[in-house]
């Protein structure tokens, strides 16, 4: 007795949808699913009866949003579920409005009533266009037809009212009420007070919180129009706004995952066309790591190591100082350097030969004769930071990259003839090749030391540096050559990963706003 009530509670608590399409032959397979963004999710099947019926059944509740009736053709129609989930549909394989019969769900059927009365104004509403384009200039005419439109959209207004206003608790009142903008009052007339106002509006009509919404295909949509069009494209307020819509969500773990996850992806996608967006998706990422219960401990840790890389090198941070050793300004200098160079690789030899095991004493020997070297360019390191200039242009960039040959030319000449004249300094730093292998290294600095000769690299403000030790790839997070970084006179990083021109270009900026 008590499994037979036990069995007749669940049958109460979960879904029982029937549905008979006409024209359809026994063993049909329809489709139910929700709308997810864009994308249609299956979530359950059945055959059809000799008959055209077949009936959706499940032990749980289906989560509230906008589902789909999906049919062999690949047509479908849409439908309400929320409260009630016991109702039966009739259709036909087109003309699925004319068509519809609903019983058992009333929220589907003013669902269903709402479409026709839409359907019936836009067809009344294309008429009357193309009757006002045929009396273009018959100012009585058109005063006539433009009332009868303006009539059209108010009857469309009235009954969206009323809908609301006599199921103020269904869902499909608060979906409809979501699709529609909050209005600007007319009083508010200045254009900054209208944007701030709306903003703040925004989401007056649409719950962000209610995870039905989530099952339609207008949540994304409104999120994104708030985030691109809402929202200070700065890294401050984006973080600040992000993080506000993650806040929102948190009450429930469906629309958490969504909002951080469709956030995390956007800013992550976003990285390389906009340099800002690195900021937002450190942000994003920090809390992805603390609370993604759903992905693997192994993706979190591999992702924090590239938040802690990334997060040393982001616009507005002050920027890590690089000691390096100075090139010298002149041919017969650069090549009084070889001979140290040479002498690098003699002493590398002996230690090829030690025991592949002895790591300890091979890092050791390594790091001794690298010591060596890089002192003949001179005792004293050169740091970045604390060379005065307005702005500083730091350039990572390798002999053996083909980008590297195209762009660093034109980068000399644009520092000689404009560049400088803006008190911008530039810092071209050598990326040495693994330290690894100092037969490989040798060649490797030659091919520098020839092109800084051959493109006479030698102009006053203008520095070709060098430092097998320093830690600059961890610290600006360079995984391809070029890349530039644009500092101001207080280090701090105004700008990443975009060209010299473009660093120019806001360089002028400034200085025309007095930044």
């Amino acid at each position: 007795m008590m499994s037979l009530l036990m069995a007749g509670v669940a049958s109460a608590q979960g879904y029982e949808i029937t549905v008979k399409i006409n024209h359809l032959k026994q063993g049909d397979t329809l489709i139910l699913g929700h709308h997810f963004n864009e994308r249609l999710i299956p979530d359950d099947t059945v055959r059809l009866n000799a008959s055209g019926v077949g009936v959706f059944r499940g032990k749980e509740k289906l989560p509230g949003g906008m589902y789909f009736i999906f049919l062999p053709s690949r047509n479908y129609f849409d439908i309400l579920i929320d409260g009630s989930q016991k109702f039966s549909i009739e259709n036909d394989t087109t003309a699925f409005l004319e068509n519809m019969k609903i019983t058992g769900s009333i929220e589907n059927q003013r669902f269903h009533d709402y479409q026709v009365v839409l359907n019936n104004a836009s067809k009344e509403y294309q008429e009357l266009s193309k009757q006002l384009e045929n009396v273009k200039g018959k100012e009585s005419k058109e005063a006539e037809i433009r009332d009868k439109m303006k009539a059209v959209s108010q009857a469309v207004d009235n009954e969206y009212r009323r809908q609301i206003s006599e199921y103020p608790n269904q869902f499909f009142s608060t979906f409809l009420t979501a699709t529609r903008d909050v209005e600007i009052p007319a009083s508010i007339s200045d254009q900054n007070e209208r944007f701030f106002w709306y903003k703040a509006h925004f989401f007056d009509n649409f719950p962000i919180s209610d995870q039905r919404l989530l099952r339609t295909s207008i949540y994304q949509p409104k999120i994104e129009k708030y985030i691109n069009n809402m929202c200070f494209q700065m890294p401050d307020s984006l973080i600040r706004e992000t993080n506000w819509l993650v806040k929102q969500t948190r009450h429930n773990d469906e629309l958490f995952r969504f909002m951080l996850v469709f956030l995390f992806n956007k800013y992550a996608k976003q990285m390389s066309e906009d340099m800002f967006s690195e900021n937002v998706y450190c942000s994003l990422a920090d809390i992805y790591c603390r609370e993604a219960k759903w992905d693997t401990d192994s993706f979190k840790t591999e992702l924090r190591k590239k938040v802690d890389r990334k997060s040393k090198c982001l616009v507005g941070n002050i920027s890590y100082d690089l000691q390096m050793k100075q090139l010298p300004r002149s041919k017969s200098a650069i090549e009084a350097l070889r001979p140290a160079i040479d002498k690098m690789r003699d002493d590398a030899k002996p230690i090829e030969e030690k025991t592949k095991g002895d790591f300890e004493a091979r890092r050791n020997d390594v790091v001794r004769i690298l010591d060596n070297m890089i002192n003949s360019f001179g005792k004293q390191f050169f740091s970045v930071q604390q060379t005065p200039a307005k702005y500083k242009m730091v350039v990572f960039w390798e002999p053996d990259c083909s980008h590297c040959k195209e762009e660093m030319p034109k980068l000399y000449d644009f520092y000689r003839d404009t560049l400088r004249t803006l008190d911008c300094k530039v810092f071209a730093v050598y990326m040495n090749k693994s330290v690894d292998n100092l037969q490989d290294l040798h060649r490797h600095i030659n091919k520098w030391f020839d092109y800084v000769i051959e493109k006479d690299f030698q102009m006053d403000g203008w520095y070709n540096l060098f430092n097998p030790f320093d830690q600059y790839r961890e610290n600006f997070d360079v995984n391809s050559t070029p890349t530039f970084y644009l500092l101001n006179k207080n280090n701090e990083i105004i700008a990443k990963r975009i060209s010299f021109h473009q660093m120019y270009e806001l360089m002028m900026y400034l200085n025309e706003h007095g930044e």
